[in-house]
């Protein structure tokens, strides 16, 4: 995952990050959706927001100048010289000269990968649509062991493959790009990636967006794609509804206050978590490198149409270890982090077919045709240690905020007063699993409570922590935790996680 300067000028100052730019105001929403693609003008080195000035093909630029200095000076943007096309084959990417730190070209390697090894493993549950209850997730191991895909019925009408999943809604087969940019508003921008540098913008527009989507294959310049496009609160909301089960666990349908999920907040206390309903789109070709979803949740996946197919790693220490390191490694962008991995495993998902991918596990995708697919992430209580673990290496590793789970502490907190609350009035035990994952949350609460109890109030650690508790329900942190742990001590709850056959 990467962040930082695009087009001519040195990277971005590490103090500019949350900066506004000459060309935007207070009021620009786009600001804080941008902060880290900025253009220098190459004349007098001042910064821009990329989307401020309207650039949507910044990273071609050899030399461009800002509007102050192209006004008062004779000076002309310069185009970097296009490469020269070769007619000759490609060349197999030569992985001895990878690990000597050559360059190698991302979007040949991934083909030349594909190309190579047909026969990866193939470790997936199928099961039917029905089998996607509350009760299956809470009590069967099978979708904390392996992603489960759901198939199309052969039955099933495709113009509604999902109604098989129970309480699942998605669009009709025949919804297209273009209806995507109208119902969530042709002018909306939308971060957009460039495969090649896997570099982002939020340059273009919806519309924009179309109008590439729909350009012919062979006549697109770039391959890019769109991964983060959340929808909640447009007209497009109503089309899309995550499966009963996803909705009854998930940490922020269920324990989130109603009155506090605006659909538009300005100010940050008022904003919430809306990572349910993403909209993916993917061009031929395109693809997207090993990475683990923000805080390790789970994710639910629905081709709408087109097909995809996913490198899976189990979420093993020795994994973990392997991804923590590539991503810290200066060789990262050369290095196949497949060869690391230990029980990778290959899974293709077509039209109609919907998968549900376990907290952690680490990987990468490639899109075989252009695809449209319905997602969202959820944290749930069965595997909360992992995603305490994730949010621990997000920190290890630096990646920007932007790219974590939003509000992820006031959330726990939330969670928290909720099972206070049902565990107070006699709410009968919940499975074993799930009284685990409530002494797991406990305990990473736990530290920010330490944290108010012993640093400095003007300290950024005692802030944040103190600024996390929603003081609108809980008024004594200490105190709500110390009766939660009472609760699951009086369960006998086991202290420990237990392990999954992945990790034995």
């Amino acid at each position: 995952m990467k962040s930082g300067a695009a087009g001519p000028g040195r990277g971005v100052p590490h103090d500019m990050r949350d900066e506004l730019c000459p060309a935007c105001t207070e009021s620009d929403s786009d600001h804080q959706n941008d902060v880290d693609t900025w253009i220098a003008c190459s004349h007098c080195g001042t910064w821009y927001h990329v989307v401020c000035v309207r650039l949507t093909n910044w990273d071609d630029y050899d030399k461009w100048y800002c509007k102050t200095c192209r006004d008062s000076l004779p000076l002309e943007p310069k185009m970097r010289a296009p490469r020269r096309r070769s007619h000759r084959a490609r060349p197999v990417t030569d992985y001895a000269a990878v690990q000597e730190g050559k360059p190698s070209d991302p979007i040949g390697r991934w083909t030349t990968l594909l190309a190579q090894y047909k026969d990866w493993p193939v470790r997936v549950s199928r099961v039917e649509g029905s089998t996607w209850t509350s009760q299956w997730l809470s009590t069967s191991l099978e979708p904390l062991i392996s992603p489960t895909l759901v198939p199309v019925p052969t039955t099933q009408d495709l113009e509604n493959p999902a109604s098989h999943i129970p309480g699942m809604r998605m669009p009709p087969r025949h919804t297209t790009i273009r209806d995507v940019a109208q119902l969530v508003g042709p002018d909306t921008h939308v971060e957009v990636i460039d495969v090649r540098t896997q570099m982002s913008s939020r340059a273009w527009t919806l519309s924009m967006w179309a109008d590439y989507f729909e350009t012919p294959v062979a006549k697109r310049e770039k391959l890019l794609n769109v991964i983060s496009l959340e929808i909640t609160g447009t007209a497009m909301q109503r089309m899309i509804e995550a499966p009963a089960m996803v909705r009854e666990n998930d940490w922020v349908e269920r324990d989130w206050p109603m009155h506090r999920r605006p659909c538009h907040a300005d100010d940050e206390a008022r904003k919430w978590p809306k990572v349910q309903r993403y909209v993916l789109m993917g061009v031929q070709g395109a693809f997207t490198d090993f990475h683990i979803d923000f805080a390790g949740t789970w994710v639910y996946y629905h081709v709408v149409w087109g097909h995809k197919m996913f490198l899976f790693a189990p979420p093993t220490s020795a994994n973990l270890a392997s991804y923590k390191a590539w991503t810290l490694s200066a060789q990262q962008e050369s290095e196949w982090l497949g060869d690391r991995l230990q029980q990778l495993t290959k899974v293709e998902i077509r039209t109609g077919e919907t998968m549900l991918i376990p907290p952690g596990w680490i990987h990468a995708v490639y899109t075989y045709q252009d695809t449209l697919v319905i997602g969202g992430n959820f944290l749930t209580d069965h595997d909360v240690a992992m995603h305490w673990r994730i949010e621990q290496m997000e920190a290890a590793t630096h990646v920007p905020r932007k790219f974590r789970f939003p509000h992820l502490v006031r959330l726990a907190w939330y969670v928290a007063y909720a099972w206070h609350k049902r565990l107070s009035h006699g709410t009968s035990a919940p499975p074993p699993r799930i009284m685990e994952g409530i002494a797991q949350l406990c305990k990473r609460l736990e530290l920010d409570v330490v944290k108010m109890e012993t640093l400095p109030s003007a300290s950024k650690g005692y802030k944040a922590a103190w600024d996390a508790v929603p003081r609108d329900v809980i008024r004594d942190p200490r105190a709500l935790l110390q009766e939660l742990q009472a609760h699951c001590k009086s369960r006998n709850v086991p202290h420990k996680r237990q392990r999954r056959y992945y990790e034995r």
